[in-house]
């Protein structure tokens, strides 16, 4: 009843409960592989991320997948083998989704927008693969190396349109780059404890933030000479 009662109580408040949804059951069984392991994949990023990876049981992803635990480990290995999988596919889409949004055949003023928009597009759609990407990494969890891989390859995507768009050179295109994705990391982390906040207000602010970046970094006009 107690717990109940906080419940009915934070509803009252009007306070928004941000914790991650509880996983549900994918029903794999007599599924070709092919189409099965990307469920399996799918169940286990809501379970790394609603329990974390440490406290994340093989027993409950082989429930709620529909298979044998000892099937599972036949596909992945271990669970690291599962979550580096996860990892690997889910930080590959996120990769192949800013590289296609960054084309070079866009007006200037959206060859920032769009990428920004499709990188928060990708939070939208796979929270889960956020948290467990980005939102609860830390020294103590395993992967982190993989982890550091896929942040290298989004910096370096994020550099190369710096040049391509905004014409800064190294270092600073790289030193940009790198506080750009900085910025989107947390921006991202926060807007998923406060999702009543619209995705195009968040574009707007990350927007605002990666031109200001870039203006800052960018080459300086010179003040014209004072007449004696």
């Amino acid at each position: 009843m107690q717990g109940a009662h906080a419940s009915g109580g934070r509803a009252q408040r009007g306070e928004r409960d941000t914790t991650p949804p509880a996983p549900r059951r994918a029903g794999t069984r007599g599924v070709p592989r092919s189409v099965r392991e990307p469920l399996i994949l799918a169940v286990a990023g809501q379970v790394f991320a609603s329990d974390g990876y440490e406290r994340a049981s093989m027993d409950r992803i082989a429930e709620l997948a529909g298979l044998s635990k000892p099937m599972l480990y036949a596909y992945f290995g271990s669970k690291e083998g599962l979550y580096s999988a996860y990892i690997e596919v889910t930080g590959r889409e996120l990769v192949q989704r800013l590289a296609r949004a960054n084309r070079t055949e866009l007006p200037r003023e959206s060859r920032l927008r769009e990428p920004i928009a499709e990188f928060l597009a990708f939070v939208a759609e796979h929270r889960d693969g956020w948290r467990v990407l980005f939102h609860e990494v830390t020294a103590s969890r395993p992967l982190v190396e993989l982890v550091a891989q896929l942040r290298a390859q989004i910096v370096d995507e994020v550099r190369r349109m710096l040049e391509i768009g905004s014409r800064l050179t190294p270092p600073a295109s790289d030193g940009v780059a790198h506080a750009i994705v900085g910025a989107g990391e947390s921006l991202a982390n926060w807007w998923l404890e406060h999702p009543e906040v619209s995705r195009e207000d968040v574009t707007d602010w990350y927007v605002g933030i990666t031109h200001a970046a870039i203006s800052t970094a960018g080459p300086r006009a010179t003040a014209p000479a004072r007449r004696r």
